[in-house]
């Protein structure tokens, strides 16, 4: 084991296998990887049926746990192609997750993708995990001022979605399987709440694909689906003459423009089974389940927000969630270390939404909106006055 120097970056590399997660640090030096320090732990019953997602987030918390005194006094990077840092600042989750999120992000931690296979053989081997393919490693290249042994990208990781849509006697009903790039499937399956054709179910699966990959942070994606009407009129094909089939288009190209890379496929109907299955078990209660599948309710049919416009009345000054969004949106921490130290401890407790709007986790579960000290004031006097529902506004 080699000792690091102060300042120095660490990266770390982690292994998920079906009962043990394991973690190894390791440091750059002269273009070689030497290992710092290995860390390894046996999964108990209840963390066995953890999602391969949970288990990666629970072995770097372990690394925290285990060489806290590192992950203090050294910046961090977690190579990984799993979306780790889209999941821990996303508001949808809870429970552990949640927790887990709040204990990283104290912590000065990076995510990138992982190219380089040298420390996470080492990594397999404690896990007692099969080893990877080589990748390219390439040049030294300088982030924040430090030095940094990375391994560029071979380019954009691709996820891989089987979509389909069903609608029969009992209902309509949506399946889907997502293949992250490191091969992790994903099942869902929803039941429509609503009246809808077997085109329509088509559309509502392919729109909530997209959506789904957009929401874990995929950039490229290729779908598949075995109707030949949408995938014909996704491509400009086919026509849409029907004024239904017009508004689903629109919204597929809306979610379309958010993909660095994006394909649309036709295959053959037995080239679909597992997303079909899940489409018509989405329709029906009385299949015999092997394992645990999420089935929702999707009660009216997916619309895209529509485009904004903004109008500042008031021109308003710093305040103190504006290192905090700066933060959240694109990892900028201010120059005095102190200062740095403090906003990253209190990031953990926020969240940045996609309108750019601040809201702070509350201990009770709901999310608390931020607003600017100055239009706190007027806030204020507008339920003094009765405005947001008359005298008993401020008693609730």
């Amino acid at each position: 084991m080699y000792s690091p120097e102060p300042d120095e970056v660490l990266f770390v590399y982690i292994i998920v296998a079906p009962h043990t997660v394991s973690l190894v640090l390791i440091r750059a030096d002269g273009g070689v990887q030497r290992p710092v320090y290995c860390v390894s732990k046996s999964l108990h019953k209840a963390e066995i049926h953890y999602l391969p997602l949970e288990k990666a987030i629970l072995a770097v918390v372990l690394g925290i746990r285990k060489l806290p005194h590192y992950f203090q006094a050294y910046t961090i990077i977690v190579l990984t192609q799993l979306p780790l840092r889209a999941i821990l600042r996303s508001a949808d989750y809870t429970g552990r997750i949640a927790k887990w999120g709040t204990i990283l992000g104290t912590f000065d931690i990076k995510y990138m993708p992982r190219t380089s296979v040298k420390g996470q053989v080492l990594a397999d081997l404690i896990a007692e995990f099969t080893e990877p393919q080589l990748e390219e490693v390439k040049p030294t290249l300088d982030m924040d001022e430090k030095s940094v042994g990375m391994i560029s990208q071979q380019g954009p990781s691709h996820w891989e979605a089987y979509v389909d849509g069903t609608a029969n006697q009992k209902g309509s009903g949506v399946g889907l399987v997502l293949i992250s790039p490191e091969g992790i499937i994903i099942e869902k399956a929803l039941r429509l709440g609503f009246s809808a054709t077997n085109n329509e179910a088509e559309y509502e699966a392919l729109l909530m694909g997209m959506s789904m990959v957009q929401k874990i942070g995929g950039k490229a994606v290729k779908l598949f689906s075995d109707s030949r009407l949408i995938v014909g009129q996704v491509q400009g094909e086919f026509e849409a003459k029907d004024e239904r089939m017009q508004g689903y288009l629109s919204r597929v190209k809306h979610l379309q423009s958010g993909f660095e890379s994006f394909s649309l496929l036709h295959i053959p109907r037995n080239g679909n089974t597992h997303a079909d299955s899940l489409a018509i078990l989405a329709t029906s209660s009385t299949q015999d389940l092997s394992r645990v599948i999420l089935i929702e309710d999707l009660h009216k049919p997916t619309k895209v927000r529509k485009e904004v416009v903004q109008v500042h009345q008031i021109r308003v000054g710093l305040s103190w969630m504006d290192p905090l969004v700066k933060f959240l949106k694109e990892d900028i921490l201010p120059e005095e270390k102190g200062e740095a130290d403090k906003i990253r401890r209190k990031a953990a407790m926020f969240w940045l939404s996609e309108d750019q709007k601040l809201y702070k986790r509350s201990y009770s579960g709901p999310y608390l909106l931020c607003i600017h000290p100055e239009k706190a004031k007027l806030l204020l006097e507008e339920l003094h006055e009765g405005i947001c529902g008359g005298g008993r506004s401020l008693a609730h």
